[in-house]
């Protein structure tokens, strides 16, 4: 029976004779109460079997065990008493469901009496309970929070995201990890679409100069994305570090660029510091002049369909709406026409990235014509995609990839052309996706690109989808993307770098 704080056994021999086991038991319990007094102060998970009979009880600081003896009606009862081998007596028998819990109860004492050492140099607000999920390295390892150097950032916390769990998410498993930290955290729950881009647009850089955290999927993040770069201050709000937390139906970005997939993860990944450059890229409506940034990619054609009729999902499916919406277009696919030009990646390399010294509008809005490789593409497509990173969607079981060639923070973009129409060519794509098979397909077209314009040809849907968020545009659109000349920030570092 685990007695003591460090978990050592308290024998108490065990024989067929109940009026035996209970003075045992009594001796065993005053030896218990005297390094109590002693000031041990033991915390005791009571199990104790005797025949069929089985009592747990926990007690803290102190200690208290129910025992009730029964007496053996059976002479098969006794000899399962008289079986015990001599290893076996003075042990304590933990039934086989139990053990594992209890071994899960010793690892996570041991887990809070080690939070509890290194958080001893933190202030009085820091101080509260550790999960037992956190990792003793990771705590070990905080020279922030030793030093007494707090990190200042805003928290934008998404409560509808993924199952709507986000917020149990953050204050019970996040929370407690950024603190322990040296996180200094402004909580801000959004109420309504478009909450984050509000709140990024309009908060004061001073008082979260560490960063901004996202809770939710990649679609918060497209929101402060886009609500930094369209603020005044365009320069400094660049560079200001977005942290993610994954809790939404996708979370490609988090997974792809950081290696982390779960809200742990990342916690521990934004608790070890350090940043990740990546692209940030554009798609601008020519006709109306918006522009739209983005971090993933952004896509047409059928893809953009699915997300437009995801949306009527979202409230009851949470993120299975969009296999729903999926096999509900695929059911009545339409027809796709569009007219593509991009410029392909010069052959001497990539462009170095230089500060960022304009609004990006005008960056965008800079004549083109001056370059003479423009490649044009005209007919039916299935989807397009143009890709900023590999695009590894964190939700699947084989984590495919759209396009493999691309880096977060290579100064280019990947385009994917899937050419022709029909169920069978869209299926055949899709399973081939499944395997990473999909460009060796002879419909499948990819090349890297600095710029690339799409326009959609009579009744096709002219929508676009970014980073998991629709643009609409009426009558005939034009859609511009580029990559911006300076480059965002990440909080966080992959585990292999």
């Amino acid at each position: 029976m685990a007695a003591t704080s460090a978990w050592k056994p308290i024998a108490l021999s065990i024989q067929s004779s109940s009026s035996l086991v209970g003075l045992r038991l009594r001796l065993r319990l005053r030896l218990l109460a005297a390094r109590a007094v002693a000031g041990e102060n033991p915390e005791i998970w009571g199990v104790f079997r005797c025949s069929s009979m089985l009592h747990h009880a926990r007690s803290a600081p102190g200690f208290t065990l129910t025992y009730n003896p029964c007496r053996l009606t059976s002479s098969y009862q006794c000899w399962r008493a008289m079986k015990l081998q001599r290893s076996q007596a003075g042990q304590m028998l933990l039934p086989r469901k139990l053990r594992k819990s209890a071994l899960l109860r010793q690892n996570t004492f041991n887990q809070r009496q080690v939070a509890a050492r290194c958080s001893s140099d933190l202030s009085t607000s820091c101080r509260e309970e550790v999960p037992n999920y956190l990792a003793v390295d990771v705590l070990q390892d905080q020279s922030y929070a030793r030093q007494e150097i707090f990190r200042k950032v805003l928290v934008i916390l998404n409560p509808n995201s993924g199952f709507r769990s986000s917020r149990e998410v953050f204050y019970q498993q996040v929370q407690p990890i950024l603190k322990l930290s040296g996180f200094m955290m402004q909580v801000v729950e959004t109420s309504y679409a478009g909450h984050a881009h509000v709140l990024a647009s309009t908060v004061d850089l001073c008082a979260c100069p560490d960063g901004i955290i996202c809770v939710g999927g990649d679609g918060i993040v497209n929101e402060v994305l886009n609500g930094l770069l369209g603020r005044d201050d365009l320069k400094e709000a660049i560079q200001l570090p977005i942290g993610i937390i994954p809790a939404g139906s996708e979370n490609s970005l988090v997974w792809t660029v950081l290696g982390t997939r779960d809200p742990v993860s990342a916690a521990t990944a934004l608790a070890k510091g350090g940043f990740t450059a990546i692209d940030v890229f554009a798609v601008k409506l020519t006709q109306a002049g918006v522009t739209h940034f983005g971090l993933t990619a952004s896509y047409y054609g059928f893809v953009a369909d699915v997300l437009q009729l995801s949306e009527k999902f979202r409230l009851h499916l949470g993120p299975f709406r969009y296999v729903i919406a999926g096999l509900l277009k695929f059911l009545s696919l339409p027809q796709y026409r569009f007219e593509v030009d991009y410029l392909p990646l010069s052959p001497r390399g990539n462009p170095k990235l230089t500060p960022l010294a304009e609004k990006c509008n005008d960056y965008l809005s800079a004549d083109s014509s001056v370059e003479d490789n423009w490649v044009t593409r005209k007919g039916e497509f299935l989807g397009i995609f143009v890709c900023n990173h590999f695009c590894k969607p964190a939700q699947g079981l084989l984590s495919p990839v759209i396009a493999p060639k691309a880096q977060h923070n290579d100064g280019s973009l990947d385009l994917i052309l899937v050419h022709g129409s029909g169920r069978l060519r869209l299926f055949c794509f899709f399973i081939a996706y499944q395997f990473c098979w999909h460009l060796l397909l002879p419909f499948v077209e990819y090349v890297k690109v600095k710029h690339v314009k799409v326009r959609p040809v009579g009744n096709t849907h002219n929508g676009c989808g970014v980073d998991g968020e629709l643009l609409h545009a009426e009558g005939q659109a034009e859609w511009q993307c580029s990559l911006l000349p300076a480059q965002g920030r990440l909080l966080g570092q992959h585990p292999s770098t």
